[in-house]
């Protein structure tokens, strides 16, 4: 089953023109986002691209702070994140000095294909956190196709990895397709490989679109972003030989450090 459906959406409004701050040779930070989030990534840039290295002392918070035009505690509170993060310490009478390199495996192609879309779920590795499920019914594409399910069993989880969160998902599936599998399901395998196994339904044909929206308040804390912060925002609707919509999830990522690529065919 093809799922390669992939509908770009953003707002209907002009974006506003950034400000900009000027910082010589660096990169211009933007006064409409938070700083200390352009630090972070930037910083993991220069990690990843050796122009930080692996046992290299960075510089100290004041000239950090000097050369970005910027307040020492926002170079701190950057700081502070890679190092919770493992890729910076502090060395007694050393300094901070990089100790390694960031995790890319954090970052996930978007599948376009069933397959592609099972074994990612199955490859899915981290922690994983239920929260509380909202209390409505699974929204339906866009196109109005297919009919509802009687009842939806709902599913809302974090992912983290190595303690860094990056999404917060929110899955229906069909009750039905639950109850012939069993609710302890979910605790060895992935909702893709439950519908994968349903013999009452088979998954023949499904949606995904992607979006960009602002972070909520919810989110943004659960996701440790700035309010208003931008997540990437996939929803998919998978349907099945009677064109009932057995499946439908909102996925959203940290845009900051999760990236979705897309195959051109």
């Amino acid at each position: 089953m093809k799922i390669a459906k992939l509908r770009m959406t953003g707002g209907h409004r002009a974006a506003k023109k950034p400000k900009r701050r000027r910082n010589g040779d660096n990169p211009q930070l933007d006064t409409d986002t938070p700083i200390y989030v352009q630090l972070i990534t930037h910083f993991r840039q220069k990690i990843e691209t050796d122009r930080w290295q692996v046992n290299e002392t960075i510089p100290a918070l004041e000239e950090l702070a000097a050369e970005y035009g910027v307040a020492r505690g926002t170079i701190r509170q950057a700081i502070g994140f890679l190092q919770r993060e493992g890729l910076i310490a502090s060395r007694r009478g050393r300094g901070s000095q990089v100790v390694r390199k960031p995790d890319n495996t954090i970052w996930m192609p978007l599948p376009d294909s069933w397959d592609d879309l099972l074994h990612q779920a199955d490859s899915i590795v981290g922690e994983v956190l239920d929260l509380d499920v909202p209390k409505r019914l699974p929204v339906s594409a866009e196109n109005g196709r297919g009919a509802l399910a009687p009842n939806y069993h709902a599913v809302r989880r974090l992912l983290k990895r190595n303690g860094i969160p990056y999404l917060v998902g929110t899955s229906y599936v069909d009750q039905r397709i639950m109850a012939e599998a069993g609710f302890d399901a979910l605790a060895t395998m992935s909702i893709y490989r439950v519908l994968e196994h349903s013999q009452r339904s088979r998954a023949v044909a499904g949606e995904q679109t992607l979006m960009l929206r602002p972070a909520d308040a919810e989110v943004a804390y659960l996701l440790q972003i700035p309010l208003n912060g931008a997540v990437v925002c996939v929803m998919r609707w998978v349907f099945d030989q009677h064109d009932t919509l057995i499946y439908q999830s909102e996925g959203l990522f940290r845009s900051d450090f999760v990236h979705a690529d897309r195959r051109l065919k």
